[in-house]
């Protein structure tokens, strides 16, 4: 069974206009990765509920979306087809003569499946939506909306799970 890669638990604040905003996450995947999700859990202790499951499946291309109530995983989950990895890295493809110098292994071991990762998530408590952004320099881009059956005042903690090498960066901003 998959264990949590990291668990960040959240401070609590009694005051309700200091509330999350936005959590950002950047992060760096294992060689070949499958998937990884980030979830959005309403205890650090336990995963019976999870106000939001955010998935990646790196080679289908798959945003899977989906809460847990009670230990039982929604059917009403939500699968897109979009590519967060759009092949734009710092990588370069190699030069014709590193090619020849280093030969055909050089390029069959090249690729250009990005292996990092840059998210912000910002949460819509009127609404009850969490709104997910790729991070890209300066910019972001759109990825997905996800209305959300529990408050999102009851989460307390996120995990990331799956194929995630290391966390680079972890951020919460707050109204």
């Amino acid at each position: 069974m998959a264990e949590v890669k990291y668990l960040v638990v959240l401070p609590t604040n009694p005051n309700e206009s200091d509330r999350m905003s936005k959590m950002g996450i950047q992060g760096c995947l294992l060689q070949e990765p499958e998937q990884f999700s980030i979830n959005f859990v309403n205890s650090p202790s336990c995963t019976d509920n999870i106000t939001y499951h955010f998935k990646v499946r790196v080679p289908a291309q798959t945003i899977v979306e989906n809460y847990k109530i009670n230990g039982e995983w929604s059917d009403a989950h939500q699968e897109k087809y979009l590519n967060i990895f759009d092949g734009k890295s710092d990588k370069t493809m190699p030069s014709i003569s590193s090619i020849i110098n280093d030969g055909i292994d050089a390029v069959l071991h090249y690729s250009f499946t990005e292996s990092t990762f840059s998210l912000e998530f910002q949460f819509d408590y009127n609404n009850s939506t969490i709104h997910v952004y790729q991070v890209r320099g300066q910019g972001h881009n759109f990825v997905t909306k996800f209305e959300t059956l529990f408050s999102l005042s009851d989460i307390q903690s996120i995990q990331v799970w799956g194929d995630v090498q290391k966390i680079t960066q972890f951020s919460l901003s707050y109204d």
